[in-house]
């Protein structure tokens, strides 16, 4: 947890220390008014929550009475990392990475935020929800960029925010594949038919 205090101290990120009950999303959207860059960490938060870990306890053998370790899965409160960054391709995500062992991490992408940087790109006129698209100058040009968003274009973007990590996971030739089972896609555009 030092590197990440280290690194939000190199270049000026914000450590915030959530509250109970706090929304991050309302704290992550007056940091995002504040943001300038095209990309980067807007912010980094720490939040205690139940986490899946395992831990070791003691036990002891019935016939010889010695003890030994032995591995449990349990549950427990610890801190967890957020690192709420800005892509030019897929707008605001996070990073969530869990301080204990077996110091799981999760990245959240939103592909509403995808589509509108997109269209932002393009210079296709839309009227943005909090998470949605109201309406949009060109509805075909839309679902046509809601269809593109797969696996190869959210991998590369993945390794593209690997950063430094990115070229020795390459040397290795090893790489994990995105698990697809918390993807949530949007099977429809709703788009209001006047014009």
């Amino acid at each position: 947890m030092a590197a990440i205090e280290k690194f939000a101290k190199r270049h000026g990120v914000d450590v915030v220390s959530f509250k109970k009950d706090q929304r991050k999303d309302d704290v992550t959207r007056e940091y995002l008014v504040k943001f300038e860059a095209k990309e980067g960490v807007v912010y980094i938060g720490r939040a205690q929550e139940k986490a899946r870990v395992v831990r070791t306890e003691r036990r002891r053998n019935a016939i010889t009475g010695a003890t030994y370790p032995w591995v449990v899965d349990g549950s427990a409160f610890v801190n967890y990392y957020y690192f709420y960054c800005v892509d030019e391709d897929f707008g605001p995500f996070f990073l969530k990475f869990c301080s204990y062992f077996p110091y799981n991490a999760k990245r959240c992408l939103n592909g509403n935020e995808y589509a509108k940087c997109q269209l932002r790109k393009q210079d296709i006129a839309f009227q943005a929800l909090d998470n949605g698209i109201l309406s949009c100058a060109d509805p075909k040009a839309l679902q046509r960029l809601c269809d593109e968003l797969d696996a190869t274009k959210i991998d590369g973007a993945a390794a593209q925010m690997a950063g430094p990590f990115a070229a020795s996971v390459r040397r290795q030739r090893s790489r994990r594949r995105l698990s697809l089972r918390t993807v949530d896609p949007a099977s429809r555009v709703c788009l209001d038919p006047s014009p």
